[in-house]
């Protein structure tokens, strides 16, 4: 009777370790795939599409002044964003410029036309800054973008369709963060020499 008891209680001991590994190897395997495939959704997913096609409108060239990784924070963070801007895009959105002024794009007939991540942009040189006006095809308001420097520093003020500077970004990550705190809504001409050291 101790053998049969002995041997169910192996028998028990045995099964149970097995199922234990065929589990662990599943768990194993399964988080292995879903590493895997997070990876490759990672390296498959924003990457923008230069190559489409809106009518009334073409790729722009943002100016190399406005390119580059570029750094932001706020007053509640202690970390710095980046954000980049390349040759053709704002982040990952894709710029263009209207080709046909007549256009109304946010007609509502339109609008599954210019859905998307794409923003339409538009240059201009105003009071010695080099201004970046930028909005999605949809929007109202643009996000204007304004060359300019800021205690020594080289940044780009960002403002809104009423050119209120509200904010900014650096080049320089250290001074995106040692500003944070500052009221740039007291800036009103980013070249103005009270800015400069």
């Amino acid at each position: 009777m101790k053998k049969v008891a002995l041997i169910l209680l192996s028998t028990l001991l045995l099964t149970a370790c097995s199922n234990t590994s065929k589990n662990n190897q599943s768990k194993s395997s399964n988080s292995a795939s879903s590493t895997a495939t997070s990876k490759t959704t990672t390296k498959t997913s924003s990457k923008p599409n230069f190559n489409k096609k809106y009518p009334g409108f073409k790729l722009a060239m943002i100016p190399t002044v406005f390119q580059g990784t570029w750094y932001q924070t706020d007053r509640y963070s202690k970390t710095a964003r980046k954000f980049i801007i390349t040759k053709h895009t704002i982040m990952d959105s894709v710029v263009y410029q209207k080709t046909d002024p007549n256009l109304n794009h946010r007609s509502e007939k339109n609008n599954k036309v210019y859905a998307g991540d794409a923003s339409m942009v538009s240059f201009e040189d105003k009071n010695g800054s080099q201004w970046l006006r930028a909005r999605g095809f949809l929007d109202t308001v643009d996000i204007i973008y304004i060359t300019g420097t800021f205690k020594g520093n080289q940044c780009l003020y960002l403002a809104y369709s009423s050119d209120d500077i509200h904010s900014a970004m650096f080049k320089d990550k250290k001074a995106a963060l040692k500003y944070r705190k500052y009221d740039f809504s007291k800036i009103t001409n980013p070249l103005d020499e009270k800015n400069k050291l």
